[in-house]
């Protein structure tokens, strides 16, 4: 049942996350999702995927998933990206061509 479940709500945020490229294809639209749910993220490409990180001075800074080196060519091979962010892979990175 667990696995059904997961499945079911894995496909369920794919077929969000196409919904949300059509709607947003069709003009100047930007939907902006925050989540905590890798399955969501792995249904994104890296350029679809932003990456904020709040640093010691308090301020935060935004980049794209594709602007870390190793990221696209992970996916590329088959990496799942949620899996990426859900391992930390995405955080701390101060220099995106480091990895």
């Amino acid at each position: 049942m667990w696995f059904s479940l997961c499945k079911g709500i894995h496909k369920l945020l794919e077929t969000l996350v196409r919904e949300f490229r059509e709607h947003t294809n069709k003009g100047a639209t930007q939907i902006f999702v925050t989540t905590h749910q890798p399955y969501f993220v792995d249904a994104l490409e890296p350029k679809e995927l932003w990456v904020l990180e709040k640093g010691k001075d308090g301020f935060s800074t935004i980049r794209r998933a594709s602007e870390y080196a190793a990221v696209s060519e992970l996916v590329e091979e088959g990496l799942p990206l949620g899996g990426l962010w859900y391992s930390d892979y995405l955080e701390g990175v101060k220099d995106p061509d480091a990895l």
